[in-house]
């Protein structure tokens, strides 16, 4: 879990500063937050991307995501919210609390050396706390303290307070997790002072006494799962500095390789994957390769023992990227082609053909690839493989393949835009008419003798599928003369209000006729307030929008309320269209 007041020492250099770039240009819009602790931006780059982070306690970066197509852990435009955010949220408290600690720096300057001691003796004495937490805070100036040993002492004291038995409930849960989640903070403060011994000495205690109460608690709020992801991403921004000493890093790396196998950081949560990151950074600047391949090695054996192939999989693509990164490339060639049937494996040799600009190989291996998959029953990656012969269309300019597979994409599951559009663009306008008609006959075509085969046996009407089919394209196309002959015969008033931004302008009062039958079936179906509620909302929504029907409209809620006298909560409800339909 990234700090928020120091996330840019978590972060890439390189990111850091193009976030920073984009921050100090003022390329994130709108930043405001959505719901208690989510906040959202758009961030202006090559296109306009969406931003969303989430906060833990207001310090710390639980979550993050953004629209862009990187790949990679954070990107940059995250970084540039994440700039602003800190700004937004520190800047107002800063303010207020300037003068108390101006006044504060002012006490502690008046006070002698004397009399600072006598205080600090004064109150570890009657505060053990106190005295822990100063001895911890300045561990550094006195080797004799075991600073291990007082983190130790410290976490168990916490837990045992939390422990009611041998189960600790939600509601202790949360209120354990807020005292460790204090004391991981001293972490983020040790590594901002480069005191990257004591901060690993922290991590590796709190992970050491937390790993296994993940096993014995309620963790379904994710509290302990995340204290634990939040040891190792301490301990990897450890590892990745250059400024650690490498006796240091030699300690953590046998920490690491001592409990890398532990089985409880794979059971509950990815964090034995986390830690693999670690080990791999570790070993690679330590010169220690060939102890991470006898660890992949020992995984990959007993995964092939088992049912199923996932972990073995991983570990195989973990050990070929490995290779690689040593620059074992033809081992690591050798072992691609041996592992194929790896969707990850076959990627990457795909990514490497399209680099070559070898698109034949890349085809047949996607082809090869399709079969494996088809034979799997793995039909989502059967559509990811179909993307890729996509995107080498595009690459070799073969109309033919991209209008194919946009076509495809455009409606296959429900109706893709984007896709739309790029199949749209592949046509001249004269030509793209033909081509929109052909396949709107062809649609109505399919419904109606499928209708007709299974005439006397099915529930649905056609209107109702051609609608769903055609009405996209009708939207796109702008032909809101079909769009409204087919809402003409819906009787849905879910379905009629989807499309009612885009005829109520042209077709007012068609529109309201289609509304009218619709609100009276609503009438019949709804059973409580909630749904009560929502159907006054709709009928004075069109109101508003179709103010020449608000008599008609009355008339059906009146109609509603005569139907149903014995609904006082339905009543009061349409009431309040009445009244307001009276007032405009």
């Amino acid at each position: 879990m990234l700090a928020l007041k120091k996330f840019e020492l978590q972060v890439s250099d390189t990111i850091v500063h193009r976030g920073r770039e984009y921050y100090e240009d003022g390329a994130v819009l709108d930043l405001e937050e959505t719901d208690k602790d989510f906040w959202q931006a758009e961030v202006m780059g090559a296109e306009s991307y969406t931003v969303e982070v989430e906060l833990f306690r207001k310090d710390k970066i639980k979550s993050y995501s953004c629209s862009c197509p990187y790949d990679g852990d954070i990107c940059k435009h995250v970084v540039a919210v994440l700039f602003l955010l800190r700004e937004e949220l520190t800047r107002l408290p800063a303010i207020k609390e300037a003068p108390e600690k101006d006044n504060f720096e002012k006490l502690l300057q008046k006070i002698s050396l004397e009399e600072y001691q006598e205080f600090i003796l004064t109150h570890a004495v009657r505060d053990e706390k106190f005295k822990s937490t100063f001895e911890r805070h300045f561990a550094d100036k006195d080797k004799s303290i075991d600073i291990g040993k007082k983190y130790a002492y410290l976490i168990r004291n916490i837990i045992r307070s939390n422990t009611n038995g041998d189960f600790i409930d939600y509601r202790s849960v949360h209120s354990l997790a807020n005292e460790i989640n204090k004391l991981l903070e001293e972490g983020d403060r040790l590594i901002h002072k480069a005191n990257f011994s004591n901060a690993f000495i922290l991590a590796r205690s709190v992970l050491t006494e937390v790993i296994d109460l993940i096993t014995y608690c309620d963790d379904s709020s994710g509290c302990i799962g995340d204290i634990i992801s939040s040891c190792i991403q301490m301990i990897e921004v450890i590892a990745k500095s250059e400024k650690v000493a490498m006796d240091l890093k030699e300690g953590m790396f046998g920490f690491v390789q001592s409990v890398v196998g532990n089985s409880v950081y794979y059971e509950y949560g990815d964090f034995g994957y986390e830690m693999i990151n670690v080990y791999q950074t570790l070993a690679l600047q330590l010169n220690k390769e060939k102890s991470f391949l006898n660890f992949i090695d020992d995984r990959i054996k007993k995964a092939s023992a088992e049912k199923h192939s996932y972990r073995k999989d991983y570990f195989l693509v973990r050990k070929i990227g490995f290779l690689k990164a040593i620059g074992n490339v033809a081992d690591a060639q050798l072992l691609a082609q041996q592992n194929l049937d790896i969707v990850e494996v076959r990627k990457e040799e795909v990514n490497s053909s399209i680099e070559r600009k070898d698109f034949l190989l890349a085809k047949k291996l996607i082809a090869e690839g399709i079969v494996i998959a088809r034979e799997k029953g793995h039909e989502g990656t059967v559509g990811e493989w179909e993307e890729e012969l996509l995107r080498i269309a595009v690459l070799e300019e073969d109309k033919k393949t991209i209008r194919h597979y946009t076509k495809y994409f455009a409606f296959d599951g429900g109706f893709d835009q984007a896709y739309y559009n790029q199949w749209k663009k592949t046509f001249t306008n004269a030509e793209w008419k033909d081509e929109i008609e052909k396949y709107i006959e062809e649609r109505i075509a399919g419904i109606e003798a499928q209708y007709q085969k299974h005439k006397g046996r099915v529930w649905y009407s056609p209107d109702t599928q051609l609608l769903d089919l055609l009405a996209p394209v009708y939207v796109e196309e702008k032909y809101w003369d079909r769009l409204l002959a087919l809402m003409s015969k819906e009787m849905d008033l879910e379905r009629v209000l989807q499309y009612h931004d885009h005829l109520v302008k042209e077709y007012p009062l068609q529109l309201l006729a289609i509304y009218l039958p619709a609100f009276e079936r609503k009438g019949d179906v709804v059973g409580n307030r909630n749904e009560y509620a929502n159907l006054a909302a709709k009928m004075e929504m069109v109101i508003e929008t179709i103010p020449e029907g608000k008599e008609q409209i009355i008339a059906v809620a009146e109609k509603i309320i005569r139907k149903y006298p014995r609904r006082p909560a339905m009543i009061e409800e349409l009431n309040t269209v009445i009244k307001m339909g009276k007032l405009k």
